[in-house]
């Protein structure tokens, strides 16, 4: 029976149109005595001691550290400065001419920040993009950070792009999720699970999260939730090129 629902294709950012797991918005701690450019043993023990002494969610005992750097320096980001993240941005093979060629509808839904993933070079070729929040002052200036995007919200964000497309809030019927493992288990199986596909994207040379992303992908095969299982190469006819284009797909 032909499919009269217009596709839709739903990415994660880091990890999954980037080569690297670790967000590059958090480059600014550079100034604080942290490398932010890229996941490190410093600032992760200095993470896990912050959450041994402040319990909470992961993902706000997560963003409460970086609020009190700001706070305990009495500082605020400039904007510009926020945005210097994206010079270290590698993205995997053929994103760019991918996403600038394709006519299909295209969301992000992200742990990263909305307000950084909208105005990256990209960030005019998607139709929505779905992130954590910024708290700003009447300057505009950064003063913290909140509303992380944790995996139900990010089932909440798909509910939106559905209802966007004028379907019910668990009508996935040619929409596919692409994500890399990390924060993506539960959007990975409702999509899966109310008819549309989940595509497990996975970097050549991964870095040292990628251990856990296969643990998350191993499961999730298990369970037969993974429809797609192939490298993060958007390049005009690869696997993944042909599987979120619908080219040969049954």
């Amino acid at each position: 029976m032909k499919n009269f629902f217009e596709p839709i294709n739903i990415f994660d950012f880091d990890g999954t149109l980037t080569t690297d797991t670790w967000p590059k918005c958090w480059t600014w701690i550079n100034k604080y005595g942290y490398e932010g450019r890229k996941r490190n043993k410093k600032l992760e023990n200095a993470i896990k001691e912050y959450r041994e002494k402040n319990t909470g969610d992961p993902i706000d005992t997560f963003f409460d550290f970086f609020n009190t750097i700001l706070k305990n320096n009495n500082t605020v980001i400039d904007f510009v400065d926020f945005m210097d993240g994206e010079n270290y941005i590698k993205y995997s093979s053929g994103v760019i001419e991918y996403l600038a060629g394709s006519e299909i509808k295209k969301y992000i839904i992200s742990g990263d920040f909305k307000d950084f993933l909208k105005n990256l070079k990209i960030g005019t070729f998607f139709n929505g993009i779905y992130g954590s929040n910024l708290i700003k002052n009447s300057f505009g200036q950064i003063v913290g950070f909140k509303d992380g995007i944790t995996n139900d919200k990010k089932v909440e964000a798909i509910k939106d792009v559905l209802k966007k497309d004028n379907r019910t809030q668990n009508n996935c019927k040619n929409v596919y999720y692409i994500g890399d493992g990390y924060s993506d288990e539960d959007a990975m199986k409702f999509v899966h699970n109310n008819g549309g596909k989940s595509i497990f994207v996975y970097q050549r040379n991964g870095d040292e999260f990628s251990k856990y992303n296969d643990e998350i992908y191993n499961k999730l095969n298990a369970e037969g939730i993974v429809d797609f299982y192939c490298v993060a190469d958007y390049r005009k006819n690869s696997e993944l090129y042909n599987i979120l284009e619908r080219k040969n797909i049954i």
